[in-house]
């Protein structure tokens, strides 16, 4: 199968699951660069100069979108002609509504993975909405990493008996369990956005500072709110129990995750819509066996077996947060069960190379 993936950035630290999707299917090539992607990752562009100069493209799609986005639509279906490709497989529903143009004019099957805000940010819905109407049933598959999106995309374009629900998975032979440092020990891998209620998790370990004085939270990302959260941190008098480790890359924060107790993220549905899919991160840590702390969002419950590999509050509920940690510190044996059990269930459910391998089978 000669594949081609799309994805609006070349790289992206919270988009690991786009990446383990490329090393697992192993397209031809990879177009990247916003929602119109004409750039390939093994170098090149589909465009001929003067269109692949970036300023050139910028000023086109600004001053007539309608006419740039045929442009791309007939030097898309010229270069799926040329590499004969057979399959397109796009990352995110946006990316999905430029692309099937030019995949349809040419007889190609076309898949779309949604992976969160793309199904459910009340913006984007407005402004793709009646594309989506168009393109979704015709598409060879819709693959959803929650069950919770199918509803926000059926009642834009009917039933969709061509959705499948498969979730981010997680490299279980590389996210390993560790040994965890002496005490309690929380970690977060999250972009300090609105939906990952960053801030939230501080305050609720911020509340189990008063019993567990000595426990620790190191935060692993950055983004716009993390500015807010240190300066949180600096006020509340806490920079000694929560370290602020920026963005860092699989390797370098796979250890942070095996020396932890406990992996903490509150996500929310924001005021605009926007919503979680299947955090990765919360995979990554429950394959490297960490009892899991979080919320009943999207995709989470399904990742975690509430009471069995991790405990789960309402969006919001920082008190019942911070009593879920007083319970996994007051007892370190059944955490540790709990992130054992963990461990099976990614095993069991969310094993990338079998994911990869349905996702694949779908996609001709």
């Amino acid at each position: 199968m000669r594949l081609i993936i799309a994805r609006s950035n070349f790289f992206s630290y919270s988009e690991t699951f786009i990446e383990e999707q490329i090393n697992q299917l192993e397209p031809v090539d990879v177009l990247y660069e916003g929602w119109q992607p004409s750039r390939l990752k093994g170098g090149g562009y589909i465009y001929p100069i003067p269109f692949s100069i970036l300023t050139v493209r910028g000023v086109l799609r600004r001053a007539l979108p309608g006419l740039y986005q045929k442009i791309y639509t007939y030097y898309l279906q010229r270069f799926l002609h040329e590499q004969k490709i057979d399959a397109f497989l796009a990352n995110y529903g946006p990316l999905g509504a430029n692309i099937y143009e030019a995949c349809a004019a040419e007889g190609i099957p076309y898949s779309v993975v949604f992976l969160g805000f793309d199904a459910a940010e009340k913006k984007t819905l407005d402004t793709y909405g009646s594309r989506y109407a168009t393109y979704l049933p015709r598409a060879k598959a819709i693959i959803c990493v929650a069950e919770s999106m199918r509803a926000n995309l059926e009642a834009i374009a009917g039933p969709l008996p061509n959705l499948h629900v498969i979730p981010c998975g997680v490299d279980v032979s590389r996210f390993t369990p560790g040994t965890p440092r002496e005490g309690f020990n929380v970690i977060s891998v999250a972009r300090f956005a609105e939906k990952k209620g960053s801030l939230k998790s501080i305050q609720a370990f911020e509340i189990l500072l008063q019993d567990f004085p000595e426990a620790q939270l190191r935060m692993v990302g950055d983004g716009p709110l993390w500015e807010e959260a240190k300066e949180y941190v600096s006020a509340h008098g806490l920079s000694g129990n929560i370290h602020f480790l920026g963005a860092m890359g699989q390797s370098d924060y796979l250890p942070l995750l095996q020396e932890s107790n406990v992996f903490i993220q509150h996500s929310v549905l924001t005021p605009s819509g926007d919503s979680e899919g299947t955090p990765v991160a919360i995979l990554e840590a429950s394959a490297c066996a960490l009892a899991i702390c979080s919320t009943r969002h999207a995709g989470i419950p399904d990742a975690v077996v509430e009471g069995k590999t991790g405990l789960l509050v309402d969006e919001h509920d920082v008190e019942g947060m911070a009593s879920a940690l007083k319970d996994f510190a007051n007892d370190l044996e059944k955490t540790r069960l709990m992130g054992a059990a963990a461990r099976e269930h990614m095993e069991e459910h969310y094993d990338v190379v079998k994911l990869s391998a349905k996702i694949k089978g779908l996609l001709v």
